[in-house]
């Protein structure tokens, strides 16, 4: 199975055209992958926003507008299909994996058990294989020297993930800490991997986690991964359509990046 980085597309969108856009493809089995790239500012922070699931677009849409406006830093996209999942063939075989759980072993397998009919196959090996150069890929183009990595996700109203998920939920054993404010919507939260920035968000009143980097269960996700690799990392999780309350999360970010001088 051939996983290939073949070229670069440069070119501006935007108020005023202000944004420079860089295209990446990759591939896996059948399938392309468009990793898109749009930075307001400098291209060479240490900071980054990322967008793993191409269905949340509402998570985009925030982050164009707050990004658009601070002019700086770069946002990520995975682009497959407009769908949530990267569906492919090999061999005859088809093979789906959730695009934020393939970044460890551990996550990539269970992954592709959990997603394909085809995991008991003989070639399932190649294709495990596969996925992990996949997140490899991924993880050393846009995340390994950074200094935050801020990803944006977007939920269902109640289900399956809120910030109850993390105070009493399926979650709970993977938070250390929990704050959970009542004025809030329990579907806007973050999640993130370091103490001081789960201090400042609490004190700014927002639902917050702190994942438990020691004992997290290990699903491949972007959260487990940065904290194996001790890299800084936020989740800013918001209802689908909540492009208010998630521009005012994300200004929350932009405003600890400032304090701290990031």
């Amino acid at each position: 199975m051939k996983i290939f980085l073949p070229f670069f597309s440069l070119l501006y969108f935007g108020a005023g055209g202000q944004s420079i856009v860089t295209s990446k493809k990759d591939s896996i089995g059948s399938a392309t992958i468009t990793y898109r790239t749009a930075c307001y500012g400098k291209s060479d922070s240490d900071i980054v926003f990322v967008n793993v699931h191409e269905n949340e677009s509402t998570s985009v849409q925030a982050a164009k507008q707050v990004l658009d406006t601070a002019k700086k830093y770069c946002l990520t996209q995975l682009q497959h299909r407009g769908i949530r999942f990267v569906t492919f063939s090999f061999k005859g075989k088809t093979f789906t994996i959730d695009p934020n759980r393939i970044y460890t072993s551990k996550g990539a397998l269970a992954s592709l058990k959990k997603n394909s009919r085809n995991y008991k196959d003989g070639i399932f090996a190649e294709v495990l294989k596969s996925v992990n150069l996949l997140g490899a890929n991924y993880t050393a183009t846009y995340i390994n020297h950074k200094k935050l990595v801020v990803a944006l996700h977007n939920n269902t109203n109640g289900e399956p993930l809120s910030i109850i998920t993390y105070k009493s939920g399926n979650e709970a054993k993977n938070a250390a800490e929990v704050y959970m404010n009542l004025q809030q919507d329990p579907d806007d939260f973050f999640l993130t991997t370091e103490k001081q920035i789960f201090d400042f968000l609490k004190l700014k009143g927002f639902n917050v986690a702190l994942q438990n980097n020691e004992n997290v269960l290990d699903d491949g996700s972007l959260s487990v991964y940065a904290a194996k690799k001790k890299i800084p990392y936020i989740n800013i999780e918001a209802q689908e359509y909540h492009v208010a309350e998630q521009k005012k999360m994300m200004e929350a970010v932009l405003d600890y990046i400032k304090t701290k001088n990031l």
